[in-house]
């Protein structure tokens, strides 16, 4: 694997929540630069980010993120308006809260109804589902959820937003909500049983912080991961030379 090939798998993003037009012209510039597959962002940052980039790069415009709590309506209008904008891949966060409650039926025809409409609106739209790993540490729980986005015909099934939370301690006692860190359960050893779960049924996104270059090539190479979503790969990239990828 060459740099070039490498960077071709590299979703990047700009989703936090005080971003300048400045930093969404930056980082698209940067996405044309290193040859990225992807970059990620708000749907109403989508446009400036298409202005730049062009056909260059792909543009997923974020749906539900990253809680996932909207209304299914909410989420397919916002599916639609990014891919008006000019997105041509979506990157959706399931409904974690209601796939907890065990209300499966529920989840599924959410995603399924957000699938078509973006299949509908562009037929070429990749559709990328996020499960939130923090929160399924049990296996049948990551299974069940995998295989939810596998039936709703969605193209990804993804790890993690990197903000997720849960309960924090406060209030009254009694919760049953556990607490989670934005990225438990979602590294190595998360995304090795993704793979293992949909054993090539599904593309899979891995997205859970991963640590170095390393990590990264050893997802591609080994389990089979199609994308990655990392936002300090352009730095690993400046700082690995040109003799690191020889023997990649």
């Amino acid at each position: 694997m060459n740099k070039k090939e490498f960077c071709s798998l590299i979703d990047y993003s700009i989703l936090w929540q005080n971003i300048s037009q400045e930093s969404i012209e930056k980082r698209s510039r940067e996405v044309i630069k290193y040859g990225f597959a992807c970059l990620c962002c708000y749907p109403t940052d989508v446009s400036t980010a298409k202005n730049i980039i062009g056909d260059n790069a792909s543009i997923s415009g974020v749906v539900g993120f990253p809680v996932g709590f909207e209304t299914t309506k909410t989420k397919v209008y916002e599916t639609l308006v990014a891919i008006d904008n000019g997105a041509n891949e979506i990157d959706v966060v399931m409904n974690v809260s209601r796939f907890k409650d065990g209300d499966y039926d529920y989840v599924l025809n959410e995603l399924k109804q957000i699938v078509k409409a973006a299949k509908n609106k562009r037929s070429d739209c990749v559709v990328k589902v996020i499960i939130e790993t923090p929160h399924l540490k049990e296996r049948n729980e990551l299974a069940k959820a995998c295989e939810l986005v596998i039936a709703s015909g969605a193209d990804y099934v993804k790890n993690a937003t990197g903000f997720a939370t849960g309960y924090d301690g406060t209030g009254d006692s009694g919760y049953t909500d556990e607490m989670v860190g934005p990225f438990d359960n979602a590294g190595i050893d998360n995304v090795k049983t993704i793979s293992d779960i949909v054993n090539g049924r599904i593309k899979i996104k891995a997205s859970g912080n991963p640590e170095n270059l390393e990590e990264c090539i050893y997802y591609i190479k080994e389990l089979g991961v199609s994308r990655i979503g990392n936002d300090y790969i352009s730095q690993w990239i400046d700082e690995s030379g040109e003799e690191y990828w020889k023997d990649k």
